[in-house]
């Protein structure tokens, strides 16, 4: 595949997913169809609309139409390298924070100005459901199988290594815009996935690693609120900036382990 064909791939991905989404949006600026019932299953739309653009993709421009069962997969499974994406799953998590505090952090050093946590959670929701739904099971299986399994492994087929790992990873960085701050960090949870998968070429792996890193988000969103207090309160100093750099040390290990493993 060429690098071009990768990008207006994405691109279409995108427009497939908003246009159910603008149209949503359009009729609740404009019309009162929309009831207010409705309202509080309303992102049930973004979760459909994201797995029909996956669905409309795959179809039309994955040829040939590969078997994708996940039974020799799953057969073929090391029992060993779990513990290793759990690990890199905690290392990214502790690693990718500077990037998620960008603002607050440049705001801390012009300002001396902390600025409080701000993504309280505020309860279970329908909304919050299907957002779980979508984030738990469509992303790791449906993302994995687009970015990593069909992108990547077609743009190997007729570009450098590194070439199709970075054009693949700012594919996938590109589908999450709508939250800036986590634009690079999921290019480099992109960058990692491509060489686990270059390694053990077994999409399993990835689909539980990114269900693991999406999983332990929710869990902070819920449960994480005297960790971010803790986090803050240490007032971006040495041990908040050696805790990134523990992430980024067992992120390495992780994924060495998970390569040598492959190739032993």
């Amino acid at each position: 595949m060429k690098i071009y064909k990768a990008i207006l791939l994405t691109i279409l991905l995108i427009v497939i997913s908003y246009i159910p989404q603008l149209i949503l949006l359009v009729l609740l600026e404009y019309t009162d169809l929309v009831t207010d019932g409705f309202i509080r299953h309303i992102y049930i739309v973004a979760v459909l609309s994201n797995l029909i653009s996956f669905l409309i993709v795959f179809y039309y421009f994955w040829k040939p139409i590969p078997n994708i069962s996940v039974s020799p997969s799953i057969k073929q499974l090391d029992l060993t390298i779990l513990p290793y994406l759990l690990l890199i799953v905690i290392g990214l998590g502790l690693a990718e924070q500077p990037l998620l505090d960008f603002e607050k952090i440049l705001d801390y050093y012009q300002n001396s100005e902390i600025k409080p946590h701000s993504t309280k959670f505020i309860g279970f929701s329908a909304n919050f459901l299907y957002f779980r739904i979508s984030s738990l099971i469509i992303a790791p299986i449906f993302e994995e199988l687009f970015f990593r399994k069909f992108l990547f492994s077609k743009l190997l087929e007729k570009n450098k290594l590194w070439i199709a790992v970075v054009i693949s990873s700012i594919c996938f960085s590109a589908i999450h815009f709508e939250t800036p701050n986590n634009l690079i960090p999921t290019f480099i949870y992109g960058v990692i996935a491509c060489i686990i998968y270059f390694n053990t070429k077994n999409i399993i792996y990835l689909i539980i690693i990114h269900f693991l890193y999406n999983l332990s988000s929710m869990l902070y969103m819920i449960y994480g609120e005297p960790f971010f207090d803790w986090v803050y309160g240490l007032n971006y100093d040495l041990i908040y900036w050696a805790l990134a750099i523990f992430g980024i040390l067992i992120t390495v290990l992780g994924v060495q382990k998970i390569t040598t493993a492959n190739k032993t």
